[in-house]
């Protein structure tokens, strides 16, 4: 399929992206005002954060020294001619060692090398889209520099707030271990239920620690791409920013597209410089001649002089073929690049709108748990159940809430990366 067929698939796209608007603005919004309140410190945001990775990416650098480098190029060969002038000089003498007998001959010449028909402006062309590839390599540089940030945020927030859910369960677990001692001193539960519940608690405490490394990890790298150690205000990004930018929501906006496009400009562009440069460049010029002779007035002349070089097959065609073989390398991976920007932005949109159904079960599960287990541990104290029930269910309220956490910050990251895939930033 070619590339101009494939440009369906994406408007298909994009009109699922404008479809799913409504849906996460009926859904997310009564999602968050349920969500349980996590304290956590002061965080830059998103977007500061992409444009502090950004600014101290060496590869973005590298990209824009390319871009700049290119565009000098082409001013540079928007001139007369290819090239600065030839210069020739020539000292001739036959006068034998000691003799005044013989001929003294000073030659010189200069000459202009000059462009072949469209040369020049395939030239200027060449350069221009050399200068539109490092623009676009910098575009795709920036979109990976920001999904790596994104990706160490995503991993940073769920870390938290799922650390948060187990303090929260291991201070109920405190409760109820307080309770458990003073019963065990009494006689009232057997030293088994006792048991159980410090298991338990320490189960939930045990896995805080290797949550707050992985966190500790995510902020190292932070701290090497962005500067600062601070983790991103993810969660303050909602519906109402793919609200107000649903209208550029358009995947062929991404800039793995339009990098692929400017490398099939490319390569058309050297097609077309090699096409029209099927000669050496031809120079014309004026040479000086001067002779002096023993006893003789000197001569001088003056002359025009033009030189060539021939067309050549040999030269030419594997030229040409090289151009020919680099125009379909970069249209195959054009279409390579659209047929993987369709397939990650269709993902994208599938792993929102599953994410805003997975949250609002989590949240109507984790809801009714807490009241489970709630009833469960008053009819615990006073005997009417046993207390693996009551642990049950407050490992069941822990899971419900983790899943949660997990559903609230993927859809938040995948709203960042359709942002970030159109070519927006959050």
């Amino acid at each position: 399929m070619r590339s101009k067929e494939r440009l369906p698939a994406l408007a298909a796209a994009h009109g699922r992206a404008l479809a799913l608007v409504p849906r996460i603005l009926c859904v997310a919004t009564p999602i968050v005002a349920l969500a349980f309140s996590t304290p956590v410190g002061r965080a830059e945001s998103m977007h500061e954060a992409i444009i502090a990775a950004w600014s101290a990416d060496p590869e973005a650098r590298s990209s824009q020294t390319d871009a700049n480098a290119a565009h000098k190029s082409a001013s540079a060969l928007d001139a007369w001619f290819p090239s600065g002038p030839v210069l020739s000089g020539e000292y001739l003498d036959d006068h034998f060692i000691g003799s005044k007998v013989g001929y003294t001959t000073y030659q010189g010449s200069v000459s202009m090398p000059l462009w072949l028909p469209g040369q020049g402006s395939a030239s200027v062309r060449n350069a221009q889209a050399d200068e539109s590839v490092a623009r676009s390599r910098l575009k795709v540089q920036r979109l990976l520099m920001a999904v790596r940030v994104l990706d160490l945020t995503s991993a940073a927030v769920a870390l938290r707030r799922e650390i948060a859910n187990l303090r929260s369960t291991q201070g109920l677990l405190d409760q109820t271990l307080s309770a458990s001692q003073k019963a065990l001193r009494t006689g009232e539960i057997a030293a088994s239920d006792h048991e159980a519940i410090v298991a338990e608690r320490e189960d939930v405490a045990g896995q805080i620690p290797d949550r707050e490394q992985r966190i500790e990890t995510a902020r190292a790298e932070l701290l090497t791409l962005t500067g600062t150690d601070e983790i991103p205000d993810l969660m303050a990004l909602d519906g109402r920013l793919l609200a107000a930018r649903v209208q550029k929501l358009d995947p062929r906006n991404d800039p793995r597209i339009e990098l692929a496009d400017a490398l099939v400009g490319s390569a058309k562009a050297s097609y077309d410089l090699a096409k029209r440069s099927y000669m050496p460049n031809p120079e014309i010029g004026v040479s000086l001649s001067r002779q002096e002779q023993y006893g003789s007035p000197w001569d001088t002349q003056f002359g025009v002089q033009f030189q060539t070089a021939l067309p050549s097959s040999a030269r030419n065609v594997p030229m040409l073929m090289k151009g020919v073989s680099a125009m379909g390398a970069a249209n195959r991976d054009a279409e390579l690049a659209r047929r993987k920007v369709a397939v990650e932005y269709r993902q994208a949109e599938a792993r929102m709108s599953s994410a805003l159904v997975v949250l609002g079960h989590a949240r109507a599960t984790q809801q009714a748990l807490s009241a489970r287990a709630a009833q469960l541990g008053k009819a615990w104290s006073v005997g009417e159940t046993p207390v693996i029930e009551y642990l049950r269910a407050r490992r069941a309220e822990l899971d419900a809430n983790q899943r949660a956490t997990q559903a609230d910050v993927l859809w938040r990251s995948a709203l960042v990366r359709i942002l970030l895939m159109t070519g927006q930033t959050p």
